[in-house]
């Protein structure tokens, strides 16, 4: 799947530098707003993210899908991923190798063991096997109208997709968590946002910024 090159930095949109809170207070609040969902409306808004996600990946048709285990009240999509691998899609989950590198990625398929890394986080008790996924998921705990990503600040998923320009990437979402912060430099904007009223893509901002009045 060829893809138009990442865009790493935009310098001249006012509004990306408009912070109300630092980053890590940001995050702190918007963990908050996406942890009082009520279970209902969480399960409803999840089953809405997961068809636009079923409907993007049926259609790209990657070869190695990165995935994640949900923790922290992120989007729950377990099932949607079973249902990719069922339609052929071979799935990965990401580990971490260790702070300020990049991370790897392993083979995972559905209902395989598990254990629990440094962080608490599921991953593959196998994990003989490592994946160059071509299209990568990445919950955010925030994103802006430019597709830039927030997360939890480790910057793993930033320092992967600088690694791999080619992946496409995907952020998974709620429309509530869509925020403005000020940009770090190694911030990457991703190809896509998913949420469960919305799809934001990269390419349609870029376009958007360059068309004439």
């Amino acid at each position: 799947m060829t893809q138009p090159p990442k865009q790493v930095k935009e310098e001249k949109d006012p509004a990306l530098d408009v912070s109300l809170l630092e980053r890590s207070q940001l995050r702190r609040h918007l963990r908050q707003q996406r942890g009082a969902i009520e279970v209902a409306t969480k399960q409803a808004w999840d089953e809405a993210i997961a068809a636009r996600l079923r409907a993007v990946l049926l259609e790209k048709r990657p070869n190695h899908l990165a995935v994640y285990w949900p923790i922290q009240s992120e989007p729950a999509l377990l099932p949607c991923f079973a249902d990719l691998y069922q339609q052929g899609i071979a799935l990965a989950l990401p580990i971490v190798v260790a702070k300020g590198q990049a991370l790897k990625f392993v083979a995972w398929t559905p209902g395989q063991s598990m254990e629990n890394d440094a962080y608490g986080i599921p991953m593959p008790l196998e994990r003989e096997t490592e994946i160059t996924p071509d299209c990568i998921l990445a919950p955010c705990v925030g994103f802006n109208k430019a597709n830039y990503r927030l997360g939890y600040g480790g910057g793993f998923y930033d320092r992967t997709l600088a690694l791999h320009p080619e992946v496409y990437s995907i952020g998974i979402a709620y429309e509530l968590n869509q925020s403005s912060f000020a940009l770090d430099q190694y911030d990457i904007a991703l190809d896509l946002i998913l949420t469960e009223a919305s799809a934001y893509s990269q390419q349609d901002h870029i376009e958007s910024q360059t068309r004439p009045d």
